[in-house]
């Protein structure tokens, strides 16, 4: 990991300061015990894990700078949401958006901030804000698709 993005010294420390990073080798005829673990079919592949080990992001490919702190403050976010912190998956989906409006993970933050924030008060209001943010800013993708059933509720 030290081509592309990897190599720019903020991503390096970003990835120091957040995570416990692992680089392995990869053999496609004869895959490496870390690879069948973790079933690793390409490279690099990124996988955000809690601090017990359980996987909650999982990314494919090289990707942009902007796209990979994003997909890393996705996987962040997503370690909130799935162990019940909505507070914080609130706040770091939030994060994720404002920082990287253009990236390719920001749908998901915006769909995922809308769901936590749902969660968090009960308030069905939340799930149409964030379909109007992904129908405004991101139409086409499969988050706007998804957050379709949320045009429905009413502000």
């Amino acid at each position: 990991m030290n081509t592309g993005p990897y190599s720019d010294e903020k991503v390096q420390r970003f990835l120091q300061e957040r995570f416990i990073p692992v680089r392995s080798r990869c053999f496609w005829d004869n895959p490496t015990p870390l690879m069948q673990k973790y079933g690793i079919k390409w490279t690099p592949t990124f996988l955000v894990h809690d601090p017990g080990g359980n996987e909650h992001h999982r990314f494919v490919g090289y990707v942009p700078s902007d796209d990979l702190f994003a997909q890393l403050g996705l996987g962040i976010g997503k370690i909130f949401y799935d162990t019940d912190r909505m507070d914080e998956a609130i706040r770091q989906f939030q994060t994720v958006i404002d920082r990287h409006p253009d990236a390719g993970a920001s749908p998901e933050a915006v769909f995922l901030k809308g769901v936590a924030e749902y969660k968090h008060t009960h308030d069905a209001k939340a799930l149409r804000r964030a379909y109007d943010t992904l129908k405004a800013k991101y139409p086409q993708t499969e988050w706007a698709r998804r957050a379709d059933p949320y045009s429905a509720i009413p502000l």
